[in-house]
């Protein structure tokens, strides 16, 4: 048997040289001639060279509005997928008590929650709002070609990937190994005033004199300069090097040991120094992505590199924000059409929210790029604007901070506002509900934003009146957010609704809305606040906002201008899919997160006792299910562009209901939506019947 399968072999092997010969004899003239194989590469060269420019040109170097605004977009999906990578960690560590995922380093802990907060609110939701939809539609929805300084945009784009790539960089740090030497075991001996028998010799002996300084001057600890090259000097035997500063020794023993601290530093090159190797993880350490000081604000908390790079992304990201709102209001101001110029009212209701939101930006992003100026002064430039010690204030930097971080919030919070107000009248053929009533909405949001940044600030130290004014504004902000509520649900009224993907966001947009804002107003009331701060009621209540809402509303903006972003219609089912798994997982990670900071869990702790397993195995699943929605979102995407249906029609944003045809087209969807809704009705015979045999206690009225 051996044998035969031996011969089989011999003989698959000789019918292959034979194949071999064959074609190497009938084709070797066109495959293997010279000439051929370098026309054929140079082809190839060609073809390559061509396609690389075609990239470098349509997605590196363009300057045109749309182009720029899809390269926010992939970005942000790119930055998207790698803070929720974060966030499974995060998950990870938290889903049991004792989780081994960072295996007890609390740091690296640390260190992933700073990551995900600054990834998530700085270059995620903040590009896709105003680098994406923004950079899209404004020129359009003013009447310009292009934006008023299109190569300026082109640079704001890219510096963001400069910023991602800064604070990913924190992931690769590792602990810091230095050398150094101990200042104090390099003093004169002569200089300390605990020796007092060495002192005492120089009460009496002459300063110069040899004898006295020899030992010093031939210790390889001594202060005294060491010459480079040899001096030729007649006396030198009784020349000792002694700077003429350093003569007068019973001034120099009471100088302060912060001079020969100086005085050491100058003397480096020329003297001898004791080595030591220590090890420490201070450059790892974070303060979180609120840079709380003094820990932001002093190398002795967190040293130098981790908290430095986070704090070069902001800045970053700050000067990206600044380019792109400033590039977008002089858009406005200088492009618009003769018509907008003076009637903001005829713009539509996203561009309203986004130069709205772009007003606030240029209030607020100065005060975060000088608060972490100030921060990086502090803790490389020996100023003390947030050291106590020195006359400065720690709570100074969270007023600034907050300053910046709660506008910060309605500046993300009502561009989504006006996602919405578009798909509403849209999907359901009428116009919206009072729209001068929305806009003042919208503005008396943004206007009390401004005031309310202290109730982050209730257990810092403030006095009862500005806790009780901070809080009264806060509540107060209810009233612009029921205004809009009210209005869309009254806009949902005697519509003609066409269900897609878009509207079905909008009600699970609104649920989101609603449970955050619900849960913000126990946040407002100093009392309550103080029983849930810093504990994962915030972490919930924040990412409901953000996380539910914001993103919901990005979502189904994504779906509501698809047509118009990329020429084709979205896949309804996987659009379909995804919200509903968005929807289940996020309440399912963040509901069980109010029970647990009820029970006063902080945040930012990695492990916690075993009675509170349950709620975060819940909240862990949960997060697994929404990333399920995320792999539908991108198969969504994916199946649009394999299949690429023609989009039949492109909003841009602008329903305009009130025109004749459109009118006509309304009451067209109304009768057929009506005449649905009769099939389902018996009519009257049925009825008699039902109500003489089963329902006789009722009087029938016809």
């Amino acid at each position: 048997m051996l044998r035969i399968t031996f011969v089989k072999c011999l003989m698959d092997f000789k019918n292959l040289i034979v194949d071999l010969s064959y074609y190497y004899i009938n084709f070797q003239q066109e495959f293997y001639s010279k000439e051929m194989l370098l026309t054929k590469f140079f082809r190839w060269c060609k073809q390559f060279n061509d396609r690389r420019k075609y990239i470098l040109k349509k997605y590196v170097y363009t300057i045109n509005h749309k182009r720029i605004a899809l390269n926010y977009l992939y970005f942000s999906m790119w930055t998207g997928l790698s803070g929720a990578a974060l966030a499974t960690m995060i998950r990870l560590e938290l889903a049991y008590p004792g989780s081994h995922f960072f295996k007890g380093d609390s740091l690296r802990y640390l260190s992933v929650i700073t990551a995900h907060g600054l990834i998530m609110v700085f270059l995620v939701v903040v590009p896709i709002l105003f680098g994406g939809f923004a950079n899209f539609f404004i020129p359009y929805h003013v009447g310009s070609k292009d934006v008023a300084f299109p190569r300026l945009n082109s640079i704001g784009f890219w510096l963001l990937p400069a910023s991602f790539l800064a604070v990913a960089k924190t992931a690769f740090i590792r602990q810091q190994f230095w050398h150094f030497y101990d200042k104090t075991a390099f003093y004169f001996p002569l200089f300390d005033k605990t020796l007092k028998r060495i002192n005492q010799q120089f009460k009496q002996e002459d300063i110069f004199s040899h004898n006295i300084l020899k030992k010093f001057i031939q210790d390889e600890h001594s202060f005294f300069y060491k010459p480079r090259k040899k001096i030729n000097i007649s006396n030198y035997e009784i020349f000792s090097f002694i700077p003429l500063k350093f003569l007068f020794w019973s001034n120099i023993i009471s100088y302060p040991e912060n001079f020969w601290y100086i005085a050491n530093r100058v003397s480096n090159m020329r003297r001898k120094k004791i080595y030591v190797t220590k090890c420490s993880n201070r450059t790892l350490t974070l303060s979180g992505w609120t840079f709380i000081t003094p820990y932001s604000s002093n190398i002795k908390y967190t040293g130098i590199g981790g908290q430095d790079i986070i704090i070069f992304a902001v800045i970053l990201t700050g000067i990206t924000t600044s380019i792109s709102f400033t590039n977008l209001l002089i858009t406005r101001r200088t492009l618009s059409m003769p018509g907008l110029r003076n009637r903001r009212i005829l713009l539509p209701f996203i561009t309203i929210a986004l130069f709205l939101t772009m007003r606030m930006l240029t209030l607020i992003t100065p005060v975060l790029a000088a608060a972490m100026i100030m921060l990086l002064l502090d803790r490389h430039w020996q100023t003390t604007f947030f050291d106590f010690v020195y006359g400065g204030d720690n709570v100074l930097f969270q007023h600034l901070f907050w300053f910046f971080g709660h506008p910060e919030v309605y500046v993300l919070i009502i561009p989504s506002f006006g996602i919405v107000n578009m798909i509403i009248p849209y999907s359901n053929t009428r116009r919206v509900a009072s729209k001068h009533h929305l806009v003042w909405a919208i503005y008396m949001m943004a206007y009390l934003g401004f005031l309310v940044w202290g109730h982050h600030m209730y257990l810092v130290g403030l006095d009862h009146r500005s806790r009780a004014l901070f809080s009264t504004l806060t509540v107060m902000i209810a009233l612009p957010a029921t205004v809009k509520i009210v209005n869309w649900t009254l806009s949902l009224l005697n519509g003609a609704l066409k269900w897609d993907a878009a509207i079905f966001g909008v009600f699970v947009y609104l649920t989101f809305f609603l449970s955050g804002g619900l849960t913000g107003m126990w946040l407002s009331h100093v009392c309550l606040n103080i029983s849930t701060h810093d504990s994962f009621y915030v972490v919930a209540h924040f990412h409901l906002m953000f996380s539910g809402t914001v993103m919901t509303a990005i979502f189904i903006g994504i779906y509501y201008y698809f047509p118009a972003l990329f020429g084709i219609k979205y896949s309804r089912i996987f659009a379909y899919l995804h919200l509903i798994y968005f929807f289940g997982g996020q309440w399912m990670t963040f509901l069980p997160l109010f029970w647990v900071g009820y029970a006063g869990l902080p945040r930012r702790v990695h492990d916690y006792p075993i009675v509170f397993m349950g709620w975060h195995g819940m909240s862990s699943v949960g997060h697994f299910i929404t990333l399920v929605s995320i792999i539908f979102f991108f198969c969504m995407l994916l199946d649009s562009h394999i299949e690429r249906r023609v989009a039949t029609y492109s909003t841009l944003g602008i329903p305009r209901w009130h025109k004749r045809i459109n009118y006509y087209i309304f009451k067209i969807r109304y009768l057929q939506i009506t005449s649905k809704k009769l099939i389902n009705i018996p009519n009257s015979k049925i009825r008699k019947y039902l109500t003489n045999n089963y329902f006789n206690d009722y009087e029938l009225y016809e």
